[in-house]
């Protein structure tokens, strides 16, 4: 919906930035569950919602082009919207994994997704990844810098995790098969897509803030 004023039209494209966050993290924390836990109707509900989000995206790139078309902002305000754009672009990507953790939970239920044997790699990997995206969706909300700046310490543990998993599966002890390693893989590399793509969504809400790239600052 188009506003009158440019203060109008940024405000409106922050309130359509606030609700689309927590929808995604809302939606990774339930394909998380669903797949460690098994819970088919759960999961179902993660991809049945996935266009809310894809809907909130569309709207915040309308308002955001139209706001540039019409009102022409500079510096900050251009910034903001420019920003949105890319913010709403990390959220729906970020949706869309939490979508395909669930598909492959569906999948499995009312059986775990999740071998035996990796289960207590994924329950650290879900949770560490997790909060990384509740850390994006505050930076997106409260424009904190600094707290920015931590995700990309939470990413390089979320690469070590990664790796066990692999060095699991190759490793002389795995007993699960190929077809459960194959499944394996690719819900570990959802997993930390997830999380590059939550560090992304924070390292823009720093530019649009400061003016400068994440690597220059001295925090």
């Amino acid at each position: 919906m188009r506003r009158e004023t440019l203060d109008d039209n940024l405000a409106q494209i922050q309130r359509l930035l606030d609700e689309m966050g927590p929808e995604v993290a809302v939606a990774f924390r339930r394909a998380s569950t669903a797949l460690l836990e098994g819970r088919g109707r759960l999961a179902e509900q993660v991809v049945s919602h996935d266009p809310v989000i894809d809907d909130l995206r569309s709207r915040i790139e309308l308002l955001a082009v139209e706001t540039i078309n019409i009102h022409a902002p500079v510096v900050g305000p251009l910034r903001s919207c420019v920003t949105a754009i890319q913010a709403a672009h990390h959220l729906e990507r970020m949706g869309d994994l939490a979508r395909h953790i669930a598909e492959t939970a569906a999948r499995h239920a009312p059986e775990p997704a999740v071998p035996e044997q990796a289960r207590p790699l994924f329950q650290e990997y879900g949770g560490l990844v997790s909060a990384m995206g509740d850390k994006a969706v505050t930076v997106l909300t409260s424009r904190n810098v600094v707290l920015a700046t931590e995700l990309g310490t939470d990413d390089a543990r979320v690469n070590d995790l990664h790796r066990d998993v692999f060095t699991l599966m190759f490793g002389d002890t795995w007993t699960e098969g190929v077809p459960a390693a194959v499944d394996t893989a690719l819900l570990a590399r959802f997993h930390e897509r997830y999380a590059d793509q939550a560090k992304s969504l924070a390292q823009r809400v720093i530019y649009a803030v400061t003016g400068q790239e994440p690597s220059t600052l001295s925090i």
